[in-house]
């Protein structure tokens, strides 16, 4: 089996903080960070400039008006003879000629440069498993759903978790529920769930849990999502803090269900909303149907669009099915892998539209957004996709420049 890794190379993060055109100019509120030394390497905060006297300074407070116009994001009025009225600093950034056309405009403004290192991310992988009497169905060649899920997670050491628990902070949560015959009440508790706290090197812990389980009944979907939200401790998550991501893996052979009724399979509204839920949380969730056609060509698609949080109008995420025992592996190992190795830590938060930004891997430019680009996963998370991901990987020596406009924002 392929084994993933991070490549901890050095990375430039480029914030750029506008400079100023003259001496050091008072702090209009007080801001205690005025008078702060400044340079290429110690950029002044957000709504700060670095003065040529080498001290962070602030004329007004951005957005307010000056006598010449609005106040810039770093804090300074736009000069008086019209040469400075659009936002500081940028790529390809222009201004304005005065009116007195006698009078040279003065040069683009300098941005600082400061220098950070790559922190490997370590992604936390929940396997979410269906325990549905269903799972006891059999793939070809006699095996159960069920069996070859859990030998292929379980196996030594050639198993998924095995293989990458000391990449992965693997955790695992099981679910079901269980109704009188006819009866769509539930029969005790539901959801019924058993959750294994992630953590890198879990393979013991999960196994413990794991290989004594069975299947049980039925799928309520959407109630097991937040009970193993809250099971695990995860409800006050803040996705701008985040430093790695986490990953719900959902692996079900059939439509949902929900508590208020367990039969028949009516909670795709509810299995959706706590996908959306999760989301919101900064928690993404990928399905995977254990079976073809086991979870319909309708439902499916919806929840990986809600795992991602994807609305009406954006590209469709990608899904998975697996209708033997060799596609499921197959898939498992995509999805797992396809979190390791392409995300790193910057050491700033990005406050506004990332894609103004510039991102380059070893001098070259990379999309945002694009297939074989980039997109900022968390305030502080850059991931490279498709090609990018590939050559991040593969090459011994690395260098990452990540640059974005003043008017963006970078807050340390």
């Amino acid at each position: 089996m392929t084994r993933y890794w991070v490549l901890a190379g050095v990375l430039s993060l480029l914030a750029l903080g506008c400079s100023d055109d003259g001496g050091g100019a008072p702090c209009v509120d007080g801001d205690e960070s005025c008078g702060r030394d400044c340079s290429s390497l110690q950029p002044c905060p957000l709504g700060l400039y670095c003065s040529n006297d080498a001290t962070c300074a602030k004329q007004c407070v951005a957005g307010d008006s000056c006598g010449s116009g609005p106040c810039t994001p770093s804090g300074r009025c736009p000069s008086s003879t019209g040469a400075d009225n659009t936002p500081d600093g940028g790529f390809g950034n222009t201004r304005v000629p005065p009116t007195d056309t006698t009078v040279e405009p003065p040069p683009p403004a300098d941005c600082a440069e400061t220098t950070v290192h790559a922190s490997r991310v370590e992604p936390t992988v929940i396997l979410i498993v269906d325990q549905s009497s269903s799972m006891d169905d059999e793939f070809e060649g006699g095996r159960s759903r069920w069996d070859v899920l859990r030998d292929f997670l379980l196996g030594e050491p050639e198993g998924l978790i095995a293989d990458l628990q000391s990449q992965v902070q693997f955790g695992l949560a099981l679910y079901s529920a269980e109704s009188g015959g006819d009866n769509p009440d539930p029969i005790g508790e539901c959801p019924m769930v058993t959750t294994v706290a992630p953590a890198l090197d879990n393979f013991d812990a999960i196994a413990q849990v794991y290989r004594d389980a069975d299947v049980i009944e039925d799928t309520p979907t959407g109630d097991s999502i937040d009970a193993i939200i809250e099971d695990l401790g995860l409800t006050t998550l803040d996705p701008d803090q985040q430093a790695n991501p986490i990953v719900f893996i959902l692996a079900t052979d059939g439509e949902p269900d929900r508590c208020e009724e367990l039969d028949p399979q009516n909670g795709q509204d509810e299995a959706i909303a706590a996908v959306e839920r999760a989301f919101q949380l900064g928690i993404r969730t990928l399905i995977i149907s254990v079976g073809e056609g086991a979870v319909s060509a309708e439902h499916q698609p919806d929840v990986a669009n809600a795992g991602l949080g994807r609305v009406a109008g954006d590209p469709p995420a990608e899904f998975w099915v697996a209708g033997d025992d060799t596609t499921l592996r197959a898939a498992l190992t995509d999805i797992v892998g396809d979190q390791l190795g392409c995300e790193v830590q910057l050491n700033g938060r990005v406050e506004g539209d990332e894609c103004l930004g510039r991102v380059t891997l070893n001098g070259r430019d990379l999309e945002c957004g694009g297939a074989n680009g980039w997109e900022l996963t968390t305030p502080r998370t850059v991931r490279l996709l498709g090609t990018a991901c590939d050559d991040l990987k593969q090459m011994d020596e690395v260098l990452l420049e990540v640059r974005f406009p003043c008017e963006v924002g970078v807050v340390f």
